[in-house]
């Protein structure tokens, strides 16, 4: 404890971008009871990061990507002199190499309570990580789920876990954000180069197998035999990039799919979709799809991970197989061949599952319960 406060740290690999959620639990946990201050295991890059600029203590422990790929004793050193330095009370770790490396430090340290948050599905593929996650584990104090699905996968996988010791916070977003966004659907697509007559497919995520983009382009193809004004947007970075633009040329679509690289004003974007799609093969539970849904967009999705539980009994759109492009495209006419109002009725109702479901009041709510229990509990 400092200051009459107890004091966390969140623990991260590395600064790639801000991050929303992220962002709005550390500002969002009673600050007048809570000192957060956050810290990255990889080096400072002078990156801007939005925490720096909110007033919170932000800490590089300066070790390259190169040297974190195995495991770092030096990491532990480091850190353990700073949660003992900073009187941590307890260290909230984001993802698997920030637990080792944390639970690690917290136990040379002593009396530092560990929380582990687990992001997305098959985390304990290896039997090497599920004899690792077997002995860090024990002192964890509580593991934080994003979904019901991922909670049921890390209790499954991971050899005498503790049940109770897994709970579900579910990842929830900031509505004031998107409500603040004043662009016209016209706007925003004069912005992307698109026509205001075309039919605008979207999705968002990083450009990765996983996320199911080459099955989205060949169902676009299919989709493009039937609405010739039909335009896809691919918004986001990775390794699949050129792989993507070839696939889509190779399909005769280059010309109708847009790829934008990474932006960071999705939510403007979104303003120019007219269904967000989101082919994901495995997803913990995604922030796209909860923005697209706060965005009042119809959705399609794939029926895996967390996302039938964002989906819930609300009829927002339509849900599907992963891997199935022909239900994919399907879907993707069907919804589109909908009237005006059944589109805006599907929007609204996905807004409306948001607003009741996954706030960051909500998140934020749960999470101070947690810091609580454990506290008390320790």
């Amino acid at each position: 404890m400092r200051e009459g406060k107890y004091c966390i740290l969140h623990l991260r690999k590395a600064f790639e971008r801000n991050l929303p959620v992220f962002i709005n639990f550390v500002r969002g946990v009673d600050n007048r009871r809570f000192i957060h201050i956050v810290c990255y295991l990889g080096e400072d890059h002078g990156y801007h990061n939005t925490l720096t600029d909110l007033g919170y203590e932000v800490i590089h422990l300066g070790f390259s990507k190169k040297s974190l790929e195995v495991f770092n004793p030096f990491v532990i050193t480091k850190l353990s002199g700073i949660l003992r330095r900073k009187n941590i009370d307890i260290i909230h770790c984001q993802k698997h190499k920030p637990t080792i490396y944390g639970s690690l430090a917290a136990l040379v340290s002593g009396n530092i309570s560990v929380i582990a948050h687990v992001h997305g599905l098959a985390r304990t593929r290896s039997w090497k990580r599920k004899l690792t996650n077997w002995f860090l584990l024990r002192g964890v104090k509580k593991i934080v789920a994003v979904s019901e699905s991922v909670r049921k996968d890390v209790i499954k996988n991971n050899w005498g876990l503790d049940p109770y010791k897994v709970i579900t916070v579910k990842n929830c977003i900031d509505l004031s954000t998107i409500d603040s966004i004043r662009i016209s659907k016209g706007e925003s697509r004069a912005q992307l180069g698109l026509a205001e007559d075309e039919f605008v497919f979207g999705t968002v995520g990083r450009l990765v197998a996983t996320k199911g983009q080459s099955y989205l382009i060949e169902a676009f193809a299919l989709v493009k035999e039937r609405i010739p004004n039909a335009r896809l947007v691919i918004t986001g970075n990775g390794p699949l990039f050129g792989e993507l633009q070839k696939k889509a040329a190779n399909l005769g679509v280059a010309s109708r799919v847009l790829f934008t690289g990474y932006r960071n004003n999705v939510f403007e974007m979104l303003r120019a979709f007219d269904i967000f799609v989101l082919p994901s093969l495995a997803e913990g539970l995604s922030i796209a799809l909860l923005e697209a849904m706060a965005s009042g967009l119809p959705i399609i999705a794939s029926e895996v991970g967390g996302i039938p539980e964002v989906f819930g009994n609300c009829k927002c759109g339509k849900l599907v197989k992963p891997k199935d492009v022909r239900s994919l495209a399907a879907a993707m006419i069907e919804i589109s061949y909908l009237d005006n109002d059944l589109k805006k009725n599907l929007g609204a109702n996905g807004r409306t599952r948001i607003e009741e479901e996954f706030t960051a009041d909500v998140m934020i709510k749960k999470l101070t319960e947690l810091y609580e229990s454990v506290l008390n509990n320790r």
